[in-house]
């Protein structure tokens, strides 16, 4: 399960790579009005994407124990602003945090409790987009 867990890790590795190299060979005038390469609409999120897709659902065929599931949210809802400070990746890493859904039944309800009152506290009521949205709704109904 251990390689699992660092698969989950290094896609968000790779990723940083890959925007930092995008920024590398960014141009002061991309994006602006529409021309040139844009770091936001670069293929590397939907890598990013498919890489998680790809981990998760290993984890999954893996059977997870409920320490393992916690371990494997833990990982995909972990706050990583700092690791990422482009502007560019800011929603893509909320909007990766769903990769997080089918894992979460499988935690126990103390650790569902405490996940849900980290992560409520990290996103205000208005600034949540739906999927922030329905991980809480997942965390609830795992919490009961």
């Amino acid at each position: 399960m251990e390689e699992l867990f660092a698969a989950l890790e290094s896609a968000f590795e790779v990723y940083a790579r890959e925007l930092e190299a995008g920024e590398k060979k960014q141009r002061v005038t991309d994006g602006l009005f529409g021309f040139g390469h844009s770091l936001k609409d670069d293929a590397c999120h939907d890598r990013l994407d498919e890489r998680l897709t790809d981990s998760v659902r290993e984890i999954l065929n893996a059977g997870p124990s409920p320490d393992e599931a916690e371990r494997a949210v833990r990982l995909l809802l972990k706050p990583r602003e700092k690791e990422f400070p482009q502007q560019s990746a800011r929603w893509m890493l909320r909007a990766a945090e769903r990769h997080a859904l089918g894992l979460i039944p499988l935690l126990d309800a103390a650790a569902a409790e405490k996940m849900l009152e980290e992560y409520s506290a990290r996103y205000r009521p208005w600034d949540r987009l739906p999927s922030q949205k329905e991980i809480i709704k997942a965390l609830k109904q795992a919490a009961h």
